[in-house]
């Protein structure tokens, strides 16, 4: 009796500062990306760079970044950041025009024949505006969506120069391309306008209108295209470009019940991208069944968790960028699990904590930190 009493306190809204149970597993989720980025990292370290522990030495490096920079944003009020978003959100348009400029910008090639260019190389690291991009776009737009009327709808010189802001952020990530970054931002943008009011029935013939330019960037768009076709049959290309999503399948089947021995698995040794857009296949294929039904588990309850304090937040603003916050996250890593199961074509995405990459972990970071602010004890109803 007296264990699920000690439960009940922890699991209380309001009962410390910052909210216990959300902060321990978000921390739980970025310990388990640990390991199996480790577990996933190790053969491509070795082959690349002839150093094992390489790539997991820069993500504890820039996990310890991401933790200094959460405990700053938790304790920066959000209203702060909001009111500074229009700042924000210029400095990521130029960090983002930046990708396209010699010398500072990176260009990778594909064998698509398609250049992407999504970095930016700086003192030695490399740092990709698109995240940064996601942090700005959701405080900014928040702020314009939390007081935003339509029914008394003036469009004055500030709402068309916010809606000019967005509107070049977006086309600037397409033009990279990074598309999945894309219909990430789009979603909380469309979430946004729900939450501001715009009738439902309206808002849904808006977004209907949107699928036909979606489709003519998938089927007229080359790398798209084939990426699509692949999609459709992976097994048919599973010898060139389908062969990541096969081997995906195959770390899934090979994972089992309760998985393989740790960094032994199939994947491990021939999946592109085991450590980054992949790392749940080789999580699965490492623990198995159980060890996927776990890392659902943990998911959940941070959504679900999150989802319960904002409903206690006194601030509409707060809700807003909170309700952004966590619609990017939850769409993030469904989009992922979608990616790697084949639910939807292949598609640049990081899972959330877990993936390997210095940009998106600083972001989730970032988000969560201010997350915190939005949650913690002085703004909450308990």
């Amino acid at each position: 009796m007296e264990i699920f009493r000690s439960i009940r306190n922890l699991l209380r809204f309001g009962s410390s500062r910052f909210d216990g149970p959300m902060l321990f597993f978000m921390f739980l989720l970025f310990g388990m990306g640990i390991i199996v980025m480790f577990s996933a990292s190790v053969i491509p370290a070795e082959r690349e760079f002839s150093d094992s522990y390489y790539y997991l030495r820069k993500q504890l490096l820039w996990g310890a970044v991401g933790l200094f920079l959460f405990l700053i944003f938790c304790q920066i009020p959000y209203q702060f950041l909001v009111k500074w978003s229009f700042v924000f959100s210029l400095i990521s348009l130029l960090l983002l025009v930046a990708v396209f400029i010699p010398g500072l910008g990176k260009s990778v090639g594909t064998s698509y024949g398609r250049s992407f260019n999504r970095w930016i190389q700086i003192a030695g690291f490399q740092i990709q505006p698109s995240e940064f991009a996601k942090i700005s776009i959701l405080l900014f737009a928040s702020y314009f969506f939390y007081n935003f009327d339509f029914k008394k709808i003036k469009w004055d010189q500030k709402k068309i120069t916010s809606l000019v802001v967005i509107f070049l952020t977006l086309l600037l990530i397409v033009i990279e391309p990074a598309f999945g970054t894309t219909v990430e931002l789009l979603l909380v943008l469309f979430f946004f306008v729900l939450l501001a009011g715009f009738p439902m029935k309206r808002l849904f013939i808006l977004g209907a209108s949107v699928i036909p330019l979606l489709v003519v960037l998938v089927t007229q768009v080359g790398y798209r295209k084939k990426r699509l076709e692949i999609w459709l049959d992976p097994y048919k290309f599973r010898f060139d470009e389908g062969h990541q999503l096969v081997t995906s399948f195959r770390a899934f089947f090979d994972g089992g019940t309760s998985g393989k021995a740790i960094g032994t698995g199939y994947a491990h040794r021939y999946l592109a991208y085991s450590h980054t857009d992949f790392v749940l296949s080789s999580y699965v294929e490492d623990f198995g069944f159980v060890g996927f039904c776990f890392f659902l588990f943990v998911v959940l309850f941070l959504t679900v968790r999150v989802f319960l304090l904002l409903q206690k937040t006194k601030d509409k603003l707060g809700y807003f960028l909170g309700a952004g916050i966590l619609i990017l996250f939850g769409f993030q890593t469904i989009l992922n699990l979608f990616v790697i199961t084949g639910i939807v074509p292949v598609t640049g995405i990081s899972l959330p904590f877990l993936s390997y990459g210095g940009s998106s972990l600083l972001t989730i970071f970032i988000l969560f930190g201010i997350l915190a602010n939005i949650t913690c004890k002085e703004n909450l109803v308990v």
